[in-house]
């Protein structure tokens, strides 16, 4: 029982305890009253609902329970373990070898550290482990890769029981969602940046953007891929050149080549979820970053995320865009990073 925290009911009095059920719905079975000043051990708290282990009083040895209904208290926290060191594991955007993503993440990861979590990792899209061509494209495959990055995850974690938080910017946010739907609770926390959401029951962008980038060609996938970091010297003139210079320049560039081989990967050919199979509303909390120089992260395209949590949910908003949101000024900071580090104290022993 030391490592769980105690609640002790507060509520009901009157009424002979507060209501037991047997699942997390609201909707599941009735299985008699927890008695008022009952102490119960939590095992497991989604959202509003708390999963317990009976201590004393009178009532069901385990159930669900309601720690707060219409704004009124039905338990207490008496005891509060300290918090468990998480792992913070982080996936970047697409369009970036494993090296340049890890790269891009390296300063949100230092300033992770620096706040106090010790534990960080970045985990990376399916073409870099090897799931990429033939048998690796659409719906079905993409369970495997989930099964590959929860193995990751477990091989760097202290324990299988190790609380979590994942970090997702743009096309990472994908992964970060559908492995936190498979591991429940012990996601404590998904951060994700400039991503518009995900929604239940409808095709994922991504797998709207494969279909898109298999109607046209190199030109149309190079061209999105500039829209999303217009500094970039190399995609801006290739993009600008007339079809045949184009082609030559891209016969000639490995730069170029090694582009449009990560891009048809990770955008015209590749996997996604299938959204009624891959994930669905998690116990996790949800912050997003607006990205407001971004158009296409803007506070309503963040807000759909809401619908994603059982907890508590965050639409922030940033004044950078698409990539620039994680990279810091020329004085070091960053308001992503100042904003998420405060937020992740309250995971931290």
């Amino acid at each position: 029982m030391g490592e769980n925290a105690v609640w002790e009911v507060i509520s009901g009095k009157d009424k002979g305890g507060i209501m037991v059920r047997e699942g997390r719905s609201i909707r599941s079975k009735e299985c008699g009253r927890l008695s008022f000043a009952a102490f119960v051990e939590e095992l497991e708290l989604v959202g509003e609902r708390l999963h317990y282990k009976l201590m004393t009083g009178t009532g069901p040895e385990t159930g669900w329970v309601s720690i707060n209904v219409a704004d009124k208290d039905l338990l207490k926290c008496i005891i509060k373990p300290p918090p468990k060191m998480p792992l913070f594991c982080g996936w970047y955007s697409g369009g970036f070898f494993k090296a340049d993503g890890e790269k891009l993440l390296a300063p949100l990861m230092d300033a992770v550290g620096g706040a106090g979590c010790a534990m960080r990792c970045v985990f990376h899209f399916p073409d870099a482990y090897g799931m990429s061509g033939e048998g690796f494209e659409g719906r079905e495959p993409w369970p495997k890769y989930v099964d590959k990055l929860i193995d990751e995850i477990n091989q760097v974690a202290e324990s299988d029981s190790q609380p979590l938080i994942f970090f997702g910017h743009s096309r990472g946010a994908c992964p970060a969602m559908c492995v936190a739907s498979r591991l429940g609770a012990r996601v404590k926390h998904i951060y994700i940046a400039a991503c518009g959401a995900m929604r239940p029951g409808e095709p994922t962008p991504w797998e709207i953007l494969s279909k898109t980038f298999k109607q046209g060609g190199d030109r149309e996938l190079l061209g999105w891929f500039y829209s999303l970091q217009p500094e970039n010297v190399f995609l801006k003139r290739a993009v600008e050149q007339n079809d045949e210079d184009f082609e030559e320049q891209v016969r000639t560039s490995k730069f170029l080549k090694d582009m449009l081989s990560l891009m048809r990967a990770q955008y015209r050919d590749a996997m996604f979820p299938d959204p009624d199979r891959d994930y669905g509303p998690v116990p996790a909390n949800i912050t997003a970053y607006a990205a407001l120089l971004d158009e296409g992260s803007q506070p309503e395209h963040m807000e759909g995320w809401k619908s994603l949590t059982l907890g508590k949910f965050q639409n922030v908003s940033l004044h950078a865009g698409h990539m620039d949101c994680l990279a810091p000024r020329p004085d070091g900071k960053c308001e992503l990073f100042e904003k998420l580090t405060q937020d992740l104290k309250q995971y931290l022993p």
